[in-house]
């Protein structure tokens, strides 16, 4: 695309030039036809006059506008580069680790692709970054559970519900826990940490929001989880957990 434009700025600045050319060239046969004319010969001078500045405004219109084609197309590009490259510092191999086919994608029986996250947090106060969370992970490749999108409204039962959720938290590689004011009460929270410790191929990610302490305990019933001693990742705004939780992500799953 670039060498193209750069092949119309030169083609349209040869062609302001060759233009100019002429019209100076009139310019100054006019300028002769007025010295012939004032010593006895037909003056013409009105004539290339007139046609000299045409041909050189039609010169200086021709740059202009091929500089400023140039120019706005190059920084549009340069805007389209430099958004691509936002989604790729986010996730900066995504793109080609998917299609090194370095993973293989397993789709389950009913044509749907298994998890790759699975979301834990507090309806109250998580959902709003749990929703952001899915949604930008999706985009960039990471097939992301969230009870509240990925469990069908045709499920109504309260079993029904617990068993499309626990084959999503089974299936899943990262066990992302949203800590917001109160995760630590939910019941639903804790039996999803309990379920997913007690698995050995889960990678565990903590996310803590900055209004809450380190310190954090859990308790599961059987235990207690003190997760101020675990590895915590603090985040203030959704836009900032999805940048700080793919990036973690990306290193886990290409490492």
């Amino acid at each position: 695309m670039r060498e193209k434009q750069l092949l119309i700025l030169i083609v349209s600045v040869t062609s302001a030039l060759l233009l100019l050319v002429v019209g100076i060239y009139f310019l100054i046969n006019s300028d002769a036809s007025g010295i012939n004319g004032m010593m006895g010969s037909v003056p013409t001078t009105t004539n290339n006059g007139v046609i000299s500045l045409v041909l050189v405004s039609i010169a200086i219109i021709i740059s202009i506008a091929s500089v400023l084609y140039y120019f706005v197309y190059s920084k549009k590009e340069k805007n389209e580069r430099t958004k691509k490259d936002t989604l790729s510092n986010i996730n900066p191999a995504v793109e080609g680790s998917l299609s090194a086919g370095s993973e293989k994608v397993v789709i389950r029986d009913d044509g749907s692709k298994p998890f790759d996250v699975f979301l834990c947090y507090k309806k109250s106060s998580g959902k709003d970054y749990a929703d952001h969370l899915k949604a930008g992970l999706e985009e960039l490749g990471l097939h992301t559970f969230e009870d509240c999108k990925d469990i069908p409204q045709t499920v109504d039962t309260e079993e029904g519900w617990a068993k499309v959720r626990d084959k999503a938290l089974v299936e899943s590689k990262y066990f992302v826990l949203i800590m917001t004011p109160g995760f630590n009460l939910s019941p639903e929270v804790i039996k999803e940490i309990s379920m997913a410790r007690k698995q050995a191929n889960k990678t565990f990610v903590y996310f803590r929001h900055r209004s809450m302490g380190r310190n954090i305990a859990v308790n599961l019933g059987n235990e207690i989880l003190d997760v101020g001693k675990l590895e915590q990742v603090s985040f203030e705004t959704k836009e900032e957990l999805l940048r700080l939780a793919h990036s973690i992500l990306l290193k886990a799953k290409i490492s």
